[in-house]
């Protein structure tokens, strides 16, 4: 197998689409740091599969993509394609050329491909297992890996021995299989522990079962008994409701009739309510007209506010500009005489600058010809004339600078003044502004004064209207609550007054005596009142003796059933007043019990009679007390709140409280109170309604009583005094950068003048001396020649008046520049002054016509809202006339409702009979229910789908009750059952079979793998040991080719207990050296060493090509012939690929690639065929 090409696209550095052909033995890879001939194995290494970032030096695998440069963009994929030649058919494939692709995604998505078909990396491995070929194989070697390879880091050694002898797919079957046993084992653990917790409940089940089995044919046979006894009480129950059904559709006739009556009154009450509407809707619209006028004129209000401030501030600055105005014609006046003054001074310096110039003139040409004349006769004193005319231009150069700075300290001295007069006149401005604005402050603060007392005072009155607001409401809400619950109180008296009146729920001798007899003879239950939360009891307790009349005497009671016998009216009881005296009788207190009779309200007439029948009744705080009744004694009696229970020293009795229950107490008492308490709360209503008009009468007198008009005028002068005081402080701080700015200029001017007259009197000293000097100069000239002294003398005088005569015309010459700067200084002052007239005139004119504009606008504003204060004042009248004739129609109403009422009344006396009579049916129907719910929550069955079997059909009530009886107490007593024992069990039993058999799999499973890990490891130890032999051999050859015969080497196995898995040690002990471990060598020593170990592994078994990346780097030249002598020697079986900056390297090479990037950040490949030329002559051309 031949690796022919390497084809890469978008990989790293390799952005273009670049090709590597391998075709020959030796292929050499070059390039400077950087070029990305790495790369080039990293690119390799990733098409055969390599998932390792840190292996390809990425921090993460999407980094393999092209990143782009300044110049490039960024590459959408990688791409790396090898292609081999199959020819020796090491790979297991029928094709001769195979090619492997790998290709990545910026999305993250990566494909595998095996000749241009997508594949997994599964594939891939497994078509290159055994070859010698991989991403971490010994075919592709760095020089980092060199010393990987000797420290044996991550157990690089054995890895390489593993892949040379071929048991790679040997580990790889036994780490499976011991994957697989670990699972077996803890299956089978799990089953064992399963079986286990089987076993121990299979047994219990069984016995459950049977006693289950047993409890179930009793259940059969009290449900076949019990359910017909269901089925016969729910006929009766049904024959019972078609008897009150027929009672109710009678009493129903008569209840419609007065519905009919009820519904025609309600008939003509809504069509007087609908005649009525057009008024209620009259009312309502002009409340809405009377709104919208409200809101029109709040906002009239605001539009006239904020127009009369906005003119206000409008006249305010056409004020102050025109102060501005005037301000600025004052100081243009000013300029005007500065101005003509200036331009005099301009003119006269005019006229001395051009004296000056045409004397200067005349001087200088005196002082040519006198020069002439003197410069003939100076040849015999050229060496004086030199030093003379330097000292003659040092004092003319002294005499100008003195000239200037003398007019410059005069031009100083001038703007000074200037300055400090506009300064002076500027502060007398300034005194009067801050007069101005310290008046403006004051009176802004009074005026926020009384804005902030007034918005204190609006802030309370809104408060105010708030509370009463609030209160109204509430008012509103409590009368109508109170309203319903009188109406409710009304209906619950009239319900009452009418049952005691018929003596609703008495029996029929009470209600003939009621009618027959004596008025003023009441029943017990009418005597006594109690509260709600006791009713039920009281009643509970005293419900024999409730329909009993109380008497006063035996004749009374004798009397009235002599009646009852003669009309053949049933039975009546009477107690006997004279009977039952005032007899204190001592009742114990008892912990968490109250005393009935301190419970009950009776007039003082009966309290003996009640204190007799509620003597040693208790009622208990709580039900749940209840629990524990036999805890009382016999001599007392002991009823629940609820009325639930009664325990009395003979009996308990008990049960579910009725809705009717404890409504038959006290009725006339009730309706006493009812009474009073209806009268109440229509007083409490009178009150609030009273309470309520003087609420809404002190709201409309707050509402009135606003300061809007005051905090309008106030915000006004708020708003005038806010734009007074900006506009003096504007000018304030003008005033105060103009200070600033004039005294920075005068202490700059002074400091100037200052440092010009130091110069000056410095200049004068050094004047006088040159002066003497040359005066000096001159008198020696004069002793050598009087002629030349004369001579001398006279240019001497004719110099110095050209000098002064120079001076003068510097001298006017400046004056009469400052004179025309000052001039253009103040007509740009001029100009600046009349153009920001002009605007501020512009403006002026603008806000006078706004003004205008303005004053219009609020005089319609102010029309505005006269309109709409007439408009409300109309309509306010109209909406009282509509409001009287809505409140009679209210009236007409009401009585109309109180009709309807009396029709009412007479219709909810039916409806309560029939309510009775409903409920006593509703009751049977409950109890119908009741029992049929109960019987399908005892049974699971339905009462109607019930079939009477043959043994109990013909049984009668009294022998299915016997029987029925019999059957639960036995079930009760039975005890408890597990009911799905039956079930569990056969489940369980079929569950334990099934497991045991698993069990047996897994056992045999176990065995079989063990047996397969046994085979694995005999055949993968011999092949490992014969593999490891033979490297040993060559490795002891190989070394000592490299180094020396009399080197000492070997390769040991640390446990040959255990050669699959323990460490290979390699013993390279040069000729001379003595190391106690190979890492004492020296770097070329231990890469030769590792270069002696790899070709051991290739001699056992070659791979079809190797991978050097700069292995040769530590060499020196003698081991770097012995490297390529070795590989020149392997290339026969093997294709080798070398990445190295050795020279005598790349000599060996039969194609050399150079990697190079001619465009930054992109790596380009070219190649030369070194077999076409002397080595000697290329590396001479390289070292140029």
């Amino acid at each position: 197998m031949r690796l022919k090409s390497l084809e890469i696209k978008g990989f790293k550095s390799f952005a273009d689409d670049t090709v590597i052909h391998f075709n020959e033995e030796i292929t050499g890879i070059v390039g400077p740091n950087g070029s990305g001939k790495s790369n080039i194995v990293d690119a390799i290494r990733w098409v055969l599969g390599e998932q390792k970032g840190r292996e390809l030096r990425l921090a993460q695998m999407a980094d393999v993509i092209f990143n782009g440069t300044k110049k490039r963009k960024a590459a959408p994929m990688a791409q790396v394609t090898l292609n081999f030649e199959n020819t020796k058919n090491i790979l297991p494939s029928d094709y001769q050329d195979i090619s492997i692709s790998r290709l990545l995604y910026r999305s993250g998505e990566s494909e595998y491909r095996l000749n241009g078909v997508n594949c997994r990396l599964k594939d891939i491995t497994s078509l290159f297992l055994d070859t010698g070929v991989g991403p971490d194989s010994y075919a592709i070697i760095a020089l980092g890996m060199v010393e990987d390879i000797l420290s044996n880091k991550e157990n690089a050694r054995r890895k390489m021995f593993e892949q040379a002898a071929g048991i790679s797919k040997y580990k790889a079957r036994k780490k499976e299989s011991i994957q697989k046993l670990k699972a077996t084992n803890e299956d089978l653990a799990r089953i064992e522990d399963l079986l286990f917790e089987i076993n121990n409940n299979l047994t219990d089940l069984e016995k459950q079962a049977k006693r289950a089995k047993k409890y179930f044919e009793m259940r059969d046979k009290y449900r076949s008994t019990a359910m017909l006894l269901y089925h016969i009480s729910v006929n009766n129950l049904r024959e019972k409701i078609n008897s009150l059904s027929d009672q109710i559709n009678q009493k129903l006739d008569l209840h419609r009739e007065q519905e009919i009556i009820v519904r025609n009154t309600e008939a003509d009450l809504g069509q007087f309510k609908k005649s009525n509407l057009d008024k209620e809707k009259n009312l309502g619209d002009f409340q809405k007209k009377v709104n919208l006028i409200l809101d029109e004129i709040r906002n009239a209000e605001g539009d006239v506010q904020v127009k009369d401030q906005k003119r206000n501030l409008l006249e305010s600055q056409i004020l102050q500009i025109a102060q501005q105005i005037e301000t600025a014609g004052v100081r243009l006046q000013s300029l005007e005489l500065e101005i003509v003054q200036r331009l005099q001074e301009a003119d006269d310096s005019a006229v001395e600058y051009q004296k000056a110039s045409h004397q200067s003139l005349t001087q200088e040409q005196i002082y040519i010809e006198k020069q002439t004349e003197f410069d003939d006769l100076k040849a015999g004193v050229d060496i004086f004339n030199q030093e003379k005319s330097l000292n003659e231009k040092a004092i003319f150069d002294l005499e100008k600078t003195i000239a200037i700075a003398e007019n410059q300290i005069e031009n100083i001295q001038v703007e000074n003044q200037r300055l400090e007069n506009e300064l002076d006149s500027k502060v007398q401005e300034f005194s009067h502004f801050e007069i101005q604005k310290i008046e403006k402050d004051q009176s802004l603060i009074v005026v926020r004064q009384k804005i902030t007392e007034c918005l204190r005072e609006e802030e309370i009155r809104q408060e105010k209207v708030k509370n009463l607001q609030k209160e109204i409401e509430s008012q509103n809400s409590k009368i109508g609550q109170l309203n319903r619950s009188k109406d409710a109180k009304k209906n619950e008296f009239e319900l009452l007054k009418s049952m005691v009146e018929k003596m609703e729920g008495f029996p029929e001798s009470i209600r003939f005596l009621h009618q027959n007899w004596r008025k003023d003879i009441p029943v017990l239950s009418d005597l006594i009142y109690t509260a709600e939360k006791y009713r039920n009891a009281i009643e509970m307790f005293l419900e024999p003796y409730l329909n009993y009349y109380v008497v006063h005497t035996e004749d009374e009671a004798l009397k009235a059933i002599k009646l009852l016998m003669s009309s053949g009216k049933g039975k009546a009881h009477f107690f006997i007043l004279d009977k039952f005296r005032q007899i204190h009788k001592t009742q114990a207190d008892i912990k968490n019990c109250k005393k009935a009779s301190d419970l009950v309200e009776v007039d003082e007439l009966y309290q003996p009679l009640f204190n007799s029948l509620l003597n040693n009744v208790y009622i208990p705080d709580d039900d749940k007390q209840l629990d524990d009744v036999i805890r009382f004694p016999d001599e007392i009696s002991v009823v629940s709140v609820s009325g639930s229970i009664l325990k009395k020293s003979e009996a308990i009795s008990g049960g579910s409280v009725g809705l009717f229950e404890g409504k038959k107490l006290g009725r006339k008492k009730n309706l006493e109170k009812l009474e009073k308490e209806i009268k109440d709360l229509e007083l409490e209503i009178l009150a609030l309604d009273r309470n309520l008009v003087d609420v809404k009468n002190d709201l409309k007198k707050l509402e009135l009583d606003h300061r809007n008009s005051d905090l309008l005028d106030l915000r006004k002068s708020e708003t005038e005094l806010v734009a007074a005081q900006a506009q003096l402080q504007t000018k304030l701080q003008h005033f105060i950068e103009f200070k600033e700015s004039v005294s920075s200029r005068l202490l700059k001017n002074k400091s100037q003048a200052a440092d010009l007259k130091n110069q000056i009197q410095n200049q004068n000293s050094d004047l006088g001396l040159a002066r003497n000097k040359y005066d000096l100069l001159l008198q020696s000239i004069a002793d050598k020649d009087d002629v030349f002294g004369k001579v001398s003398a006279e240019l001497s005088h004719v110099l110095n008046e050209f000098n002064q005569s120079k001076i003068e015309v510097l001298k006017w010459q400046n004056r009469h520049e400052t004179n025309k700067r000052e001039l253009g200084f103040r007509q740009q002052q001029k100009e600046e002054i009349t153009g920001k007239n002009n605007e501020d005139e512009q403006k002026i004119a603008k806000y006078r016509d706004e003004v205008v504009e303005l004053k219009s606008s609020l005089t319609a504003a102010r029309e505005l809202l006269r309109e709409r204060f007439e408009a409300k004042k109309i309509l306010e009248t109209d909406l009282s006339s509509l409001e009287r004739e809505y409140y009679e129609a209210r009236n007409e109403i009401t009585l109309y409702e109180n009709k309807i009422k009396a029709a009412q009344k007479a219709s909810n006396d039916l409806q309560s009979d029939i309510n009775a009579l409903k409920d006593n049916r509703s009751e049977a129907s409950y109890k119908i229910q009741s029992t049929e719910e109960k019987a399908e929550i005892e049974f699971s069955m339905k009462l109607s789908q019930f079939v009477p079997d043959q043994e109990t059909i013909d049984m009668d009530e009294d022998q299915l009750r016997d029987r029925s009886l019999y059957y639960k107490v036995r079930l009760d007593n039975y005890g408890e059952i597990n009911p799905l024992a039956l079930e569990a069990y056969e489940e369980m039993k079929e569950r334990h079979d099934k497991i045991q058999e698993q069990r047996t799999d897994i056992l045999q499973a176990q065995e079989k793998l063990l047996e397969t890990i046994k085979e694995i490891e005999n055949t993968a130890t011999a092949g490992f040991m014969l593999a490891f032999n033979q490297v040993r051999t060559h490795f002891q050859d190989v070394f000592r080719s490299l180094f020396t015969a009399d080197d000492d080497c070997d390769l040991i196995l640390l446990d040959q207990n255990d050669p699959l898995e323990c460490d290979i040690d390699i013993i390279a002990k040069p000729k001379g050296k003595r190391p106690k471990s190979i890492h004492q060598l020296s770097g070329g020593e231990k890469t030769l060493t590792a270069i002696a170990l790899l070709f051991s592994l290739y001699l056992l078994k070659p791979a079809p090509f190797c991978i050097f990346d700069e292995v040769d780097a530590p060499l020196d030249d003698i081991n770097i012939e012995k490297f390529n002598h070795i590989i020149r020697k392997f290339s026969k079986s093997s294709q080798f690929i070398i990445i190295t900056h050795n020279k005598l390297t790349m000599a060996e090479v039969d194609v050399l690639y150079g990697v190079y990037m001619e465009e930054q950040g992109i790596s380009g490949v070219t190649s030369v065929d070194f077999r076409k030329y002397d080595h000697e002559i290329v590396l001479e051309e390289m070292e140029r």
